[in-house]
């Protein structure tokens, strides 16, 4: 039996190349060990192999063909991120002008299409500053014309005048024309039009920025004719005849790319604007069929088409439009306006009950936002309450959060005083040093734990080559007991035990990683047990969701029961809204459990992997083999064990090579351990440093926050109360023409009885001239 359970470990032993087949001889079995504790020794005056974790950072063009990827797909916040690397080691001089030039341009264009003009601001003038730079010069005129565009959008005309500073320093045009390009936009902004018509003329047509300059060429034809003197007198199409020929013209001229598409269409655009205006309704119809479909010019196109044609009188195509863009658009700001516009022509058309329907469907949309912002409004008097109100984080749920569609009508309100930028950025902020502030704590958090050396690539290789050379040691020892248990006899005491023990760590001996692919299977699993954490996390999530979302619908049940057909009596439906109330707590305390549930699993898994608790377990069990394999050996040379008696002396000096072996590579770990904990505490003090400055930057966000509470509050305040107004017309129209619909079929049934009463009055006087002619009849025969 005991030849039996011996045969069977040594078959398991076998995966390893030193470890003995089944009944090996005991001479072979001394001999691998010797050999694998030989070679152990021999790769221990060896360095580790650095080159699978030797990071190779991208190169400068590679993050910044990155980054310009990530603006053209719309990913702005990771363009900024990517680009702002490029910038940062341009300042340590790591990163050539050419690359510097390209990421400041880009980052200067991501902070434009987010709408963040004070921070693209700031790069296009750093261009400029740097156009002697010939790497520098062929980004100046976008950058020029960019700066234009930022000073008529942020309404900064003041600007200016370190536009047309500069401007004078560079030469009229350059090779794609931007420069030209971007004098024209400068003097149209100054209402120079006669320069800025000039300054067009030189923008070669077949340039870069040709299809622009012939556009804005035709802007400055349409304000030079509203501003004639004579205009008022002059025919509407005599007057913008010049401009809307322009406009065709750049309309007929070839677009490649995507916005030379969109300029095209706001080309056709500007046609049948004026064409409206001048009253030449076919002709404008005509230029807005013109419109892309994907444009995004074509849900507003569709807007106007059906004015056009409500302004010829043909109230099919009108109701065909705004129906195409009810369904292409149905986030559209002006949808109330179009579902109110298509209404009245189904009314006009006779359709009365598609009419009623669709009045009813408005009101039934936006009465519920106008309570909203009326009672937003009514408990909101404080300007700076306001503020904060609208600066509040979005991830915390309340009953009273305004609905997007009022929030972008407040935008629209407020656009020209900029209000809602400062909201913007003041979010935006926020959620930066949230984010900064979360960085920090899990960067300190991987720091201060054992696994902060994988922190370090080339310490984690030290260690991990330091600790695969102590885990052939340890199966070498395997190997050597498995010899002792090919000898050993029937024993008790203190050599059963300790024989006992060691058995029972012989299969965690078996398992230590020796491999940089044994390794890398280890960091995979324990990744795999995190995920597995967080997918049972994330259904739970679901699960909170969707009790959400009941939560949220029994409260609207119980805000509107009439409308929806609940007939519960008062008392039931407060007993009903206390009972969800209760179960609406629970669920924000389940979801907050979750939120930290969800940030545990984050800071554990960029604390696992290499130097966690396994480690630390296989280094335990690896020490209390060695020990025990030597108490062991001692034993059964010393005579208890009189069948391995000679097999232990003979291994003797081989455990102690061994262990001499393992001493010195414990003292080569305790160095690297020491080197990654005085390179953590050197990071640390760095993110210490940088951590302070978030804190400071966080500082004065609080103090720009205080400044701009109340002036920001007020013309907020005053925007949502335009915003009221016009959701009380939108449901006041809607309610008319709920009116007007009963008032129009009335009168239609009304004619209708009219109608037959008046032919019941024409077939009566028929039957009585028919009879009156039979009686005739008859008394002349008589």
């Amino acid at each position: 039996m005991r030849r039996l359970a011996t045969s069977a470990l040594a078959l398991g032993f076998a995966v390893a190349s030193y470890a003995a087949p089944a009944f090996a001889d005991a001479d072979a079995i001394r001999g691998r060990a010797d050999m694998a504790i030989r070679a152990v020794e021999a790769d221990a005056t060896k360095g580790p192999d650095t080159s699978r974790f030797r990071y190779v950072p991208p190169t400068p063009a590679q993050r910044v063909a990155a980054g310009d990827l990530l603006l053209r797909t719309g990913d702005y916040d990771r363009a900024i991120e990517t680009l702002s690397k490029v910038l940062e080691l341009y300042r340590r001089g790591e990163v050539p002008d050419s690359a510097c030039a390209d990421a400041t341009f880009l980052i200067a264009e991501a902070y434009f299409q987010s709408n963040q003009y004070q921070s693209a601001r700031r790069h296009y003038r750093e261009i400029f500053d740097k156009s002697a730079n010939p790497e520098f010069q062929s980004y100046a005129g976008r950058s020029i014309s960019r700066l234009v565009d930022i000073a008529l959008r942020t309404n900064d005309l003041g600007s200016l005048d370190y536009v047309f500073a500069r401007l004078n320093t560079l030469p009229v045009t350059d090779a794609n024309g931007s420069l030209a390009y971007a004098r024209a936009k400068a003097n149209y902004a100054r209402h120079s039009f006669n320069d800025a018509t000039n300054a067009v003329l030189a923008v070669p047509p077949t340039s870069e920025y040709g299809l622009e300059a012939q556009y804005l060429l035709g802007v400055i034809l349409t304000k030079q004719a509203l501003l004639e003197q004579n205009a008022a007198n002059a025919p509407a199409l005599r007057r913008f005849g010049p401009a809307i020929d322009q406009f065709r013209r750049v309309a007929r001229m070839p677009a490649t790319t995507q916005p030379q598409k969109h300029v095209v269409d706001l080309a056709w655009m500007a046609v049948g604007r004026l064409c409206y205006e001048a009253e030449a309704y076919p002709e404008a119809a005509e230029a807005y069929s013109h419109v892309s479909r994907q444009s995004p010019e074509f849900s507003m196109m569709l807007h106007e088409l059906a004015w056009v044609y409500v302004r010829v009188g043909d109230f099919q195509r009108a109701q065909r439009a705004l129906e195409v863009l009810s369904i292409a658009d149905p986030n559209n700001l002006d949808i109330a306006d179009g579902s109110l516009l298509r209404a009245d022509l189904l009314l006009r058309s006779g359709e009365f009950d598609k009419a009623l329907t669709l009045y009813r469907s408005v009101r039934g949309r936006f009465d519920p936002i106008r309570d909203q912002v009326d009672h937003f409004i009514q408990t909101t008097v404080d300007p700076a309450s306001y503020y904060d109100r609208l600066t509040a984080d979005p991830e915390v749920q309340t009953d009273d959060k305004l609905p997007p569609l009022a929030l972008a009508w407040a935008r629209e309100q407020a656009e020209d005083q900029n209000v809602f930028s400062v909201i913007d950025d003041v979010n935006r902020s926020r959620d930066l040093v949230k984010q900064s502030r979360r960085l920090a704590s899990r960067l300190n958090g991987v720091l201060a734990v054992p696994t902060r050396a994988k922190a370090f690539p080339e310490i984690r290789a030290g260690l991990e080559h330091t600790i695969s050379l102590t885990n052939k040691l340890g199966k070498a020892r395997l190997s050597l007991a498995q010899g002792i248990d090919e000898k050993a006899g029937d024993v008790s005491g203190e050599l059963a035990s300790v024989r006992q023990e060691r058995r029972l760590l012989q299969k965690r001996i078996l398992g230590l990683p020796v491999t940089s692919a044994e390794f890398a299977e280890r960091d995979d699993a324990g990744v795999r047990q995190w995920n597995t954490v967080s997918q049972s996390l994330q259904q739970l999530t679901i699960e909170a969701d969707k009790l959400r979302a009941m939560v949220n619908a029994l409260k609207r049940v119980l805000k509107q029961p009439e409308n929806l057909g609940v007939t519960a009596d008062a008392a039931t439906r407060e007993r009903f809204r206390l009972e969800i109330d209760a179960n609406e707590r629970d669920l924000e305390g389940y979801e907050q459990r979750i939120a930290h549930y969800r940030e545990a699993i984050e800071n554990g898994r960029v604390q696992s992997g290499f130097g966690d608790q396994r480690y630390i377990d296989d280094d335990a069990a690896r020490r209390r083999f060695r020990d025990l394999l030597n108490r062991e050996t001692a034993l059964c040379a010393a005579g208890q064990d009189a069948d391995a008696a000679e097999f232990a002396r003979s291994i003797q000096p081989i455990l102690a090579r061994a262990d001499a072996i393992d001493l010195r590579l414990e003292g080569n770990r305790v160095e690297l351990e020491r080197q990654a904990s005085a390179q953590a505490e050197v990071l640390r003090a760095k993110i210490g440093e940088e951590l302070a400055t978030v804190e400071t930057r966080a500082a004065a966000l609080d103090q720009v926050d205080q400044e701009a509470r109340l002036l920001v509050g007020q013309v907020a305040m005053k925007a949502f109360a335009a915003v009221r107004e016009r959701l009380k017309g939108i449901v006041l129209r809607a309610d008319v023409g709920i009116v007007q619909e009963a008032w129009e079929e009335r009168e239609e049934q009304a004619l209708r009885v009219r109608q037959l009463q008046r032919e019941r009055a024409h077939e009566e006087q028929t039957l009585n001239d028919e009879l009156r002619e039979v009686l005739e009849d008859a008394e002349e025969e008589q």
